[in-house]
């Protein structure tokens, strides 16, 4: 029987060995990213020196060559030297910590087990080609997440590969040393998991390789979905679950799919910056980040004033925002509205709403209304809305120049002045005559074959009714009341944020976007506050690409706008292209807060909780005039207890600044805001609407008085706010507390 001593030292061998060959190899590294950098440089200067980069010669091929052989070979050296340089720097992330895990396996059918040791990349040395190391993403390193000692398989290129597996075992590396390791028949070892949870966090979000759950592994490696759902509750890692399976992505399909090819829609550019540092701790390049509007705005007319989601956030958080509005935004995120736009669009296609007039020029008939209508509703039929009628103008335009060309032979013939027949005669003849009989006939086509989006949607407001279903016809007054709000905006030159997927939506339907050429897989996160309209344009505009969709729809921070219910995303989808994963557990908070949070839903939430136990949440009556003094003591007292991450969250950003003035005299605290969407360390004060998606050691509510968290819509952002809490929840009022804390049990906090 082997000795737990004799354990540790095998175990310090082979750690010996693999930090030996990881230092071999970054010092051979670094000689060729010096040696390939050099080379550049020396082959830069020797263009500068060989070739004259201003031809004086047009026809010298021998001198484009030798530009073009230097440009290519300067190329392939910075390949080379990007190449060398991203081997070293994983390199240099697995010299102090090369890996996390191991596990010893006997295929069917073989004698001798395979220890597998796994980390954050492969290391394999450079003389006999020995794997040391395997990458947490390579197939046979799955078997460590999804299965426990015994019985387990996994899926290869050659196919499906069985066996037993005899051991498997974790490990904390730290600096070449093993600080502890131990063996453990779960995937991840709970003990493991409460040390990595029960730390103070950091200003970034970090991997999460070491401590990946079998449920969480089935997302990241999924490869046979198209349009994969994801639901969890807060603390489930669906985020950190989407960037490692766009790192998974881009290690597996790493010939055809590249960081460029990958799109993340983020909620803010604050959530941007928290998730900066994923891709890149994994050695991966970072993927395209962008919230809708940023990746969209490029379909939108400079011209207007367009009103961002978190300038839409303040108004509806504003404490007084205009009621029409907030019925109108909850109507334009409906399912009710999108089918109202579907069926202006089919109208659109149809041709109906298009005045076809005969083209008659000096009482000739150039082409009748009934053939224009057939090129635009048969010949046409095939072209998006928008091809169909630049297709139409030119088909007009080109009937036009031949009648010109024959008025204008008409008039040199009956010309009494005389002018010489000739190409310069004609020319001038014809700029003076025939072409300002033409020039109101041809801007009357172009203006009747122009597509502007913006007057088809402001056609739309003016006649919803004209478009809605029989049973929805009630509803009128308010179609009218809609129209006549969103013109009003549109007349001052303003498009609310709620009106920006309209829009985009008619631009997609009606003409040809290029805009997603690259794009092959799209990542959307926080997927409860999208609409329905949104979907239907992200189902349009990435058609051709696989998706991975991930949310909570107890986590809508915007009553009025978003998806509902997570039925209506596979709906808008093909439903056999979907697959859908539930998670169900969570890892961030303590059992406290997370019993806490709960009690704020009114639907029940039964995630299974990880048994991490800490502080009960607290909640705290004080006077009006005393709660900034209050929130900044107890700042400095969560400060002493180590924790470094605190968040203060204000429902708005006009109690953020408020906040932030009066605490900052005691204690050195960050405002983040519209006008600073950077993600903070230490103690920030942060708006309800920019927290969500973000984590800290411990939460302070600025306010859970009545006046701020009153009504129904307020239920998810509440509870939002209060999940971002690992270890502490404190919560503020003065004078009546929100009826949606009031019936919380006494036993879930104290005061």
């Amino acid at each position: 029987m082997i000795t737990e001593k004799e354990i540790w030292d095998q175990e310090m061998i082979y750690l010996q060995k693999v930090v030996r060959e990881i230092k071999t190899q970054i010092d051979t590294g670094s000689n060729a990213v010096n040696n390939f950098k050099k080379e550049a440089i020396d082959l830069q200067k020797q263009m500068w020196e060989d070739v004259k980069l201003t031809p004086t010669d047009l026809f010298d091929l021998e001198g484009v060559t030798q530009v073009w052989q230097y440009q290519t070979d300067i190329a392939s050296q910075a390949r080379k030297y990007k190449f060398s340089y991203d081997k070293l720097s994983r390199l240099e992330k697995m010299y102090q910590s090369p890996y996390f895990g191991r596990i010893d396996f006997i295929e069917d059918g073989e004698e001798a087990a395979e220890q597998i040791y796994i980390g954050i990349h492969n290391l394999i040395t450079g003389n006999n080609r020995e794997i040391l190391v395997y990458d947490w993403r390579a197939p046979i390193s799955s078997m460590f997440y999804d299965y426990e000692t015994g019985k387990c398989s996994y899926d290869c290129p050659a196919g499906l590969i069985n066996g037993q597996m005899q051991l498997k075992r974790q490990y904390k590396i730290e600096k070449n040393n093993i600080v502890y390791m131990f063996d453990s028949s779960l995937s991840i070892n709970d003990e493991m998991l409460r040390e990595i949870l029960g730390k103070s966090t950091d200003n970034k979000m970090k991997t999460i390789v070491t401590s990946i759950q079998r449920e969480q592994n089935s997302v990241i490696r999924d490869s046979n979905s198209r349009i994969l759902i994801v639901e969890g509750p807060a603390g489930s890692g669906k985020t950190s679950i989407a960037l490692h399976r766009a790192a998974y992505l881009l290690y597996k399909y790493r010939e055809s799919i590249k960081s460029e090819n990958i799109l993340v829609f983020s909620p803010n550019h604050v959530f941007e910056d928290y998730i900066s540092n994923v891709l890149p701790e994994l050695g991966e390049e970072n993927i395209m980040r962008g919230t809708f509007a940023d990746f969209f705005k490029s379909m939108l007319d400079s011209g207007y004033r367009i009103e961002s989601m978190n300038q839409q956030m303040e108004y509806i958080l504003s404490g007084n925002p205009n009621k029409v509005r907030l019925r109108c935004i909850k109507f334009k995120s409906s399912l009710q509205f999108l089918n109202i736009m579907k069926k202006y669009v089919c109208y659109l296609k149809e041709g109906a709403g298009m005045e076809f007039k005969d083209v008659i020029y000096n009482d000739e008939l150039v082409i009748s209304s009934a053939q224009i209508s057939g090129l635009f509703k048969n010949d046409y039929s095939m072209f998006p809305y928008a091809k169909r009628l630049e297709k139409l103008r030119q088909r007009l335009f080109y009937l036009l120049e031949q009648c010109e060309e024959k008025r204008v032979m008409e008039l040199l013939k009956n010309n009494s002045a005389g002018i010489q027949q000739s190409a310069e005669g004609e020319k001038l003849f014809k700029s003076q005559n025939a072409n300002t009989e033409f020039e109101s006939l041809k801007n009357e086509i172009i203006q009747f074959t122009s597509f502007n989006v913006y007057e088809l949607y402001r056609n739309l407001l003016e006649n919803m009714e004209a478009f809605a279903q029989p049973s929805d016809k009630h509803e009128i007054e308010d179609y009218s009341e809609f129209g006549i709000y969103t013109i009003s905006q549109l007349n001052k030159g303003i498009i609310n944020y709620e009106d920006i997927a309209p829009v985009i939506f008619l631009k997609t339907a009606l003409d040809t976007v290029s805009i997603a050429k690259s794009i092959k897989h799209v990542i959307i996160d926080e997927a409860q506050d999208y609409t329905v309209i949104q979907y239907e344009i992200f189902r349009k505009v990435f058609e051709h690409c696989n998706m991975t969709i991930l949310g909570d729809e107890n986590q809508s921070i915007n009553g009025y706008m978003n998806i509902g219910s997570f039925a209506a995303i596979s709906e808008i989808f093909d439903k056999r292209d979907c697959k859908g994963i539930v998670l169900t557990k969570s890892y961030r908070s303590s059992k406290e807060i997370s019993d806490f949070c709960k009690q704020i839903l009114v639907a029940p939430d039964h995630a299974e909780q990880l048994n991490r136990h800490g502080s009960k949440p607290k909640i705290t009556k004080t006077e009006k005039g005393n709660i900034y003094r209050r929130i900044a003591d107890d700042i400095i007292m969560l400060k002493s207890r180590n924790h470094k991450l605190i968040a203060v969250i204000c429902k708005n950003a006009g109690q953020c600044e408020a906040l932030y003035k009066a605490v900052n005299p005691y204690v050195d605290i960050s405002l983040v805001s519209n006008k600073n969407e950077e993600y903070q360390s230490g103690v920030v004060v942060i708006p309800s609407y920019l927290a969500k998606g973000l984590e800290f050691d411990a939460v302070l509510v600025s306010s859970i008085e009545e006046a701020d968290y009153l009504e129904e819509e307020d239920r998810r952002l509440l509870y939002t706010v209060c999940t971002r809490a690992l270890h502490e929840l404190y919560l503020y009022y003065s004078e009546n507390i929100s009826g949606l804390i009031k019936n919380i049990g006494e036993h879930c906090y104290t005061e």
